[in-house]
Formats: structure tokens, C-alpha cells, sequence
């Protein structure tokens, strides 16, 4: 008879549940899961703006007051960068692009997503010629451009070493020295040694020299309005380099212009000292 089988028992699998996971594995695994997530949306992102006919700019608002700047030449410097998108377009390059425009002074760039771009101008505001090529703006910085329309209104200032800010606080300066007089100043200029010129508009040039500047000034003022008012439009020339007067050169020499003027001390025909 044969003996019946011993059944040979079976070792179950425990089953594998989610509550036995360690929490902090599955923080683990949650955070790498949307690192992945999350990467793979900033490369997709990057490719799709990476294409310059995706968002491309669609819209230049160009802002700020503009009374010599030309539009045209604006938009040709514009037009040469923003043929692609926001995300591509080279800011810098455009932003010292267009500050090479003779009118412009500064540029500011904002983009508005997703395809508009924002130019805001800063147009030079001229206040003066600097010698017969430049002109200097209400900071007393210099720059390069032409107004010849202005020619005459605008006061011409120089010196060697392009001091523009100090030359506008002198030209002010002398002005207040000159208060009273009826005179307008047309040029002040300054040369290599330090030694001012003045012009008066429509009257003589006047070496003021180096030193003593203020003082030798109102020595002048005293002598035009004595002597010198009515016969602006016959001088040439004063020269106020002398310690105690100074000289005058005439266009066509008055009576009695040998030797003391009309009696103001110290103010001589500078022929005579030749």
C-alpha cells in the first residue's frame, strides 16, 4: 500500500506593500521625479526660444521727447538687431549701437513679453558749441554733432584739455561779472597757458588773461560804462593784461584817442605801447 505524500508546504512571498516604503525614499524619489520634470521643461523651453522665429519681436515702442533725433535713423540701428526674439536679442550691442547716434546721450531697453521691446531715448539737450566742431550739453559733457541754425544764439566756449563742465560754471560766472552792462556774450575761450579770451557779441574781443580774472573784469566794466559804451561798435580789441588799466585797439581811430581816452585812467590806444 502506498504511503501518501507528504504535501511540502510553500514559502509565500511576503506581499509588497507601499506602507513599508521609508518616507524619506520616497521624498527622494518624488523631488527626482520633478527635477526631471522640471529640467526637461527649461531644455524644451531654451530649445523653443533658441529659435529666433519663435516670439519673434513683433512691436518697437520708441519713447521719449525727440527734437533732432530722425526716426529713420532710429529704426535703421533697430531694425539690424531685432529680427529674432526677446530671449535672443543682444541688448548691450544695441543699447552702445545707438548711442553712437550724434543726438543721442542714453539708452534704456525694457522688454515686454512675450514680443515687444521698449526704447526709451535720451536726446542731447545743447546748450553751447564747443570750438567749431562739437557741442556741449547741460552736464558740460561734449559731443559730436552740428546746429547750424544756432549759429550766433549759442554761446561757442573752449579750451585745450575739453573742460566742458568747468568752462559752462565759468561762462556763468563771468556773466554775473559782466551784470549791468549791456553786452552778451558770444565766446570764452580759453588757451594752453590758462589765458581766458572773451567776445562780445556784435563788440570787441577781450584778453582777460590768466589771473585775476574777476578784478581785471570789473576794471573794464568801470571803463565801458565811463568811456567805452558809445563806441562799441569801433573797438577791436581790449586787452585787460596790465596792473592798472588796460589797452584798446580800434577799428578806425577816434579824435583824441592819442595819449588818455575821454580821461579814464589807465585806458590807452594799445598803437601807442607797439
Amino acid at each position: 500500500m502506498a504511503k501518501p505524500r507528504r504535501k511540502t508546504a510553500k514559502h509565500s512571498r511576503p506581499d509588497f506593500r507601499l506602507t513599508e516604503v521609508s518616507p524619506r525614499l520616497l521624498r527622494l524619489v518624488t523631488v527626482f521625479a520633478l527635477a526631471l520634470v522640471l529640467l526637461g521643461a527649461v531644455l524644451g523651453a531654451r530649445a523653443f526660444l533658441n529659435n529666433p522665429e519663435n516670439l519673434s519681436i513683433s512691436r518697437v515702442d520708441v519713447q521719449g521727447e525727440r527734437k533732432f533725433i530722425k526716426d529713420t535713423e532710429l529704426q535703421a540701428v533697430i531694425e539690424k538687431y531685432t529680427h529674432t526674439n526677446l530671449y535672443l536679442l543682444d541688448t548691450d550691442a544695441l543699447e552702445a549701437d545707438l548711442e553712437t547716434l550724434p543726438w543721442v546721450r542714453a539708452v534704456n531697453l525694457r522688454k515686454a513679453w512675450p514680443d515687444q521691446l521698449i526704447v526709451s531715448v535720451e536726446e542731447q539737450h545743447p546748450v553751447a558749441f564747443w570750438g567749431k566742431e562739437r557741442l556741449m550739453n547741460q552736464y558740460g559733457e561734449l559731443f559730436a554733432a552740428d546746429l547750424p541754425a544756432m549759429r550766433g544764439i549759442f554761446p561757442t566756449l573752449y579750451s585745450p584739455e575739453d573742460k566742458g563742465r568747468e568752462m559752462g560754471e565759468r561762462y556763468i560766472q563771468v556773466k554775473g561779472w559782466l551784470k549791468g552792462l549791456p553786452l552778451e556774450i558770444s565766446e570764452l575761450t580759453e588757451d594752453e597757458g590758462g589765458s581766458w579770451r572773451l567776445k562780445i557779441k556784435g563788440g570787441p574781443e577781450v584778453l582777460i588773461g590768466n589771473e585775476n580774472q574777476e578784478r581785471r573784469i570789473e576794471r573794464f566794466k568801470v571803463g565801458f560804462q565811463r568811456e567805452l559804451a558809445s563806441k562799441l561798435g569801433n573797438l577791436r580789441r581790449v586787452d585787460l593784461r596790465y596792473t592798472n588799466g588796460f589797452a584798446v585797439e580800434w577799428k578806425q581811430s577816434p579824435i583824441g584817442s592819442r595819449g588818455s581816452t575821454g580821461g579814464v585812467a589807465g585806458v590807452r590806444d594799445v598803437k601807442e605801447r607797439a
